[in-house]
């Protein structure tokens, strides 16, 4: 499924693994959780997002699941909407220059860690043509983009009442605090803390230490990986020692299954480097 949608107001679109920060009391920007992984960035009024759902991760290039290499899913599926945005005169546009101010009023503490980029680093649709994009025009280029560059056919098509009713009712339930939003958030018993500046932004270790070892540790940061596996991670860890060999042995074991994959971080060592920081010295 290729899906085009724009969200009202203004909104922080929060990655998959970022620690949600705590409301601002009649703050008027909205939290929103991904369930993909990657920065934060501003969405909302002026913004057109778009996904594309898949049944595995090579699904549109062949049959085999592990077809492409986890390295190779952006770089592969990002062909359909540079396709799509050429169709309409543009380049791909990363709405960078807002975020500041959006993370100063939803997020004042600073609990979430963003690059910056300047005006001057990004390519704004409405700058270069002139005037907005709608979400009929991207769907219909995106759709020709991937058509013409993945050889691919998609059919447009409403959502049932049905499919619309489970929609607003997984919406009510993901948007509850303590639900899919709430699912990542500070935990004071977490009082070790260590972070190392990645290919995306940051990875960070919140931990707590029982002796030597680990007691109890959450992953977050700008990260793209499989859910499963930092969960297995996060629960492997806990009980094992806290020394920077013990993790990396953990992390290479998780990671080392064909269908388990870290991206935007570096090298898998820089998992137990990031729990180093937080040691005591």
């Amino acid at each position: 499924m290729l899906r085009v949608f724009e969200l009202e107001g203004e909104v922080l679109s929060l990655g998959r693994y970022h620690l949600a920060p705590p409301p601002v009391p009649g703050g008027a920007v909205q939290r929103w959780r991904r369930h993909s992984g990657g920065r934060a960035f501003p969405a909302g009024e002026g913004f057109l997002g778009l996904s594309l759902v898949l049944s595995h991760r090579s699904a549109i290039v062949g049959d085999d699941p592990f077809a492409l290499a986890p390295e190779q899913v952006m770089n592969r599926y990002v062909r359909g909407i540079l396709e799509g945005l050429r169709l309409v005169g543009v380049a791909a546009f990363y709405p960078g220059r807002v975020l500041p101010g959006l993370l100063d009023r939803a997020d004042p503490g600073g609990l979430v860690t963003a690059a910056m980029l300047t005006p001057d680093a990004v390519t704004s649709i409405h700058r270069v043509r002139g005037g907005a994009l709608g979400v009929d025009e991207l769907a219909e280029s995106l759709r020709r983009g991937y058509e013409e560059r993945l050889a691919v056919t998609f059919q447009r098509r409403d959502f049932s009442a049905e499919e619309t009713r489970g929609l607003e009712a997984a919406a009510i339930e993901e948007n509850s605090g303590a639900s899919w939003l709430g699912q990542r958030v500070p935990r004071a018993e977490l009082d070790r803390h260590g972070s190392i500046t990645t290919q995306l932004g940051v990875l960070e270790a919140h931990f707590a230490l029982d002796g030597d070892r680990i007691r109890e540790i959450v992953f977050a940061g700008d990260f793209i990986a499989n859910s499963p596996a930092i969960e297995r991670l996060e629960r492997e860890l806990r009980g094992a020692p806290a020394e920077a060999g013990a993790v990396e042995a953990v992390t290479r074991a998780v990671f080392g299954r064909p269908d388990n994959f870290l991206l935007g971080a570096g090298p898998l060592r820089t998992v137990a480097d990031a729990v180093a920081r937080g040691l005591p010295p």
